[in-house]
């Protein structure tokens, strides 16, 4: 794409308030350019209500640059500044509920990047503020109302409840319907529409891949194919990246169930598509998950295909993505870690290259070096399946019953740590290996 219109120095406008009325424009700012934006907030307030205005744009922009770098400082600052605005919104009741749902939005990404486990429960709490101070009636289609269908979708996907999630996707549909008609009417408003598309879709994909069917899977494809090809990537670059990059997802998905390397392939087109539609250090946490994602891809299109040369590709993309992704994006980092070396165990396994597995194993050891299981017990516990990854490969060249041994073991102390704090991807990861090791040994 053409980035001459992507602001890469010092921000000239000021105000935050005109760049906030057109969300569009702030995909256009890098991360520098966003965080001059929060180091001078706009205007002077004279007054509670004033300074609120201000701490909520703030609360924005930091909330925006916590997703780029899955920083938690920022994010904690978004928190504190959604806090301040709601504290000095008075009588306000449009600035306070305004203040309710960024204080939601930040509790759902840090359930997203961090696997808080109140993040569900407290937007939850924030959202039902914002809905009586503004008097609707809760679950209606607006702002709030959109809130409110993400928490049913994500409530759908962990309960695997089908019917649940069928529920919301309708809403979703109906939302992003109405936003698209807004859209047409006002000429503004196009994020806030390809968003609720994409929350749609990543429902379609969740309830895709836990029930293993194609249809869920084939229609979110289809749809983001579809939504792609309508928006402008150098006017919306992020969006369209975030669409691009859901697309891969669902093709990645619905090849790995079908076991079609036409879709395997498509979907690393996808990938690759969305990590060079904007510039390193723009929005790293996007680009990290596209490469992330393309590793996946070409992991599986190995497989598919039976071309072990492909590992090879796949190990370049998990790199890429580990080393675009920021230090504090902890969990991130581990679970791309993880990926790599199963895809270095995979490979190794594919040649019978045992000097591989004790690469792999060396690297994960010396990540456990500098972790602790008391102060990051997540990262440390993702660490543990990679390593019982690496024993259960070892075991199956060798056939040591020892080597799958340290495996249940490993894998028992991380299935502890995700059960404990509620993480139910990573949990049945771990137990879905612990049950497969129980039944070699």
């Amino acid at each position: 794409m053409h980035f001459g219109k992507i602001t890469r120095g010092p921000v000239h406008e000021r105000r935050t308030s005109s760049l906030l009325s057109d969300s569009g424009r702030l995909e256009l700012l890098n991360i520098a350019a966003v965080t001059a934006l929060v180091s001078t907030p706009a205007g002077v307030a004279f007054n509670s209500e004033a300074r609120a205005a201000v701490e909520l744009e703030q609360a924005i922009l930091l909330r925006e640059l916590a997703r780029r770098t899955g920083d938690l400082a920022w994010l904690s600052r978004a928190v504190a500044a959604a806090n301040r605005a709601a504290q000095g919104a008075g009588a306000t009741s449009r600035l306070f509920a305004a203040a309710r749902l960024q204080r939601a939005l930040c509790s759902l990404l840090s359930a997203d990047l961090f696997a808080d486990p109140d993040g569900d429960t407290d937007a939850a709490h924030a959202l039902a503020e914002a809905e009586s101070v503004l008097n609707c009636a809760p679950g209606r289609l607006n702002g709030p109302g959109l809130i409110g269908v993400r928490l049913s979708a994500r409530s759908a996907l962990n309960e695997n409840d089908r019917d649940a999630g069928l529920a919301a996707a309708a809403r979703f549909e109906e939302a992003a319907d109405g936003l698209e008609a807004r859209m047409r009417a006002t000429g503004s408003g196009e994020p806030e529409w390809v968003a609720a598309e994409c929350e749609h879709a990543e429902l379609l994909i969740g309830l895709g891949v836990r029930r293993k069917e194609a249809g869920p899977l084939d229609r979110a494809a289809r749809d983001l194919a579809r939504l792609a090809a309508r928006i402008d990537a150098t006017r919306l670059p992020l969006s369209w990246m975030r669409v691009e990059t859901l697309h891969g997802t669902a093709l990645r998905c619905l090849g790995e169930i079908t076991g079609e390397a036409r879709l395997l392939k498509d979907a690393a087109h996808a990938f690759a598509a969305a990590w060079d539609a904007i510039p390193s250090g723009h929005s790293p946490m996007d680009r990290a998950r596209a490469a992330h994602g393309l590793g996946l891809s070409m992991q599986s299109l190995a497989e598919a295909a039976c071309e072990t040369k492909l590992y090879g590709s796949a190990l370049t993309a998990f790199d890429h993505a580990l080393i675009e992704a920021p230090l504090g994006a902890a969990q991130f980092r581990s679970m791309a870690a993880y990926d790599r070396a199963a895809c270095l165990a995979r490979r190794a396994e594919r040649n019978g290259d045992l000097p591989a597995l004790a690469e792999a194993e060396a690297a994960f050891r010396a990540d456990l070096a500098i972790r602790s299981a008391g102060k990051d017990p997540v990262a440390w516990a993702v660490v543990q399946i990679g390593l019982a990854r690496i024993y259960e490969a070892r075991s199956e060249l060798t056939g040591s019953t020892a080597e799958l041994n340290h495996a249940a073991f490993a894998l028992s102390e991380a299935l502890d740590v995700f059960a404990e704090r509620g993480l139910r991807s990573l949990s049945d990861i771990a137990l879905t290996a612990l049950e497969r090791v129980k039944a070699r040994r």
